[in-house]
C-alpha cells in the first residue's frame, strides 16, 4: 500500500466511524435499542481500523481486533485498561443483538453505552492525528 492510499484508507475509516456514531445516536432517539448497540461498535470497530492502518498492523477477525488492540494500545499504556475493556463489553453487547434472539437489549445497557462509544471514537481518532 502506497502512503497515499494509506491515507486515502485512514481517511474512509475515520468517515465510516463518526457516521456509525450517529446513526447510533439516531438508533437511540429512535428507540432501536438493538440497532444502536450495532452502530455503536461498529463505529468503534471502524476507528480502530482506521488507527490500525495508520500504523500498519492487522487484526483479521472481531476478536483478533481485540487482541491487537489490547496488544499494541492498551498494554503499552496508550489507551486506559477502561478503554479496552469498553470494546471488548461492547462486541459482546453487539454480538447479543444481532445473534441471540432469546435476549433483548435493554434501553439502559445501549444508553450506557452511549457516552463511552463517543469517548472510545474521540480517543482512538486523536490517536491517529
Amino acid at each position: 500500500m502506497t502512503p497515499e492510499q494509506r491515507i486515502i484508507l485512514v481517511n474512509r475509516e475515520k468517515e465510516r466511524a463518526l457516521h456509525y456514531l450517529a446513526q447510533a445516536d439516531e438508533m437511540l432517539t429512535l428507540g432501536h435499542w438493538d440497532l444502536a448497540a450495532n452502530r455503536q461498535y461498529y463505529a468503534c470497530f471502524h476507528a480502530v481500523q482506521a488507527l490500525f492502518v495508520s500504523k500498519g498492523i492487522s487484526g483479521q477477525t472481531h476478536k483478533g481486533m481485540i487482541n491487537q488492540f489490547s496488544l499494541h494500545f492498551v498494554k503499552s499504556g496508550l489507551v486506559s485498561m477502561e478503554q479496552g475493556s469498553f470494546l471488548s463489553r461492547l462486541m459482546q453487547l453487539r454480538q447479543k443483538a444481532d445473534y441471540n434472539c432469546y435476549y433483548d437489549i435493554t434501553e439502559a445497557e445501549v444508553k450506557d453505552m452511549s457516552v463511552p462509544a463517543h469517548e472510545f471514537v474521540d480517543t482512538i481518532l486523536n490517536l491517529i492525528n
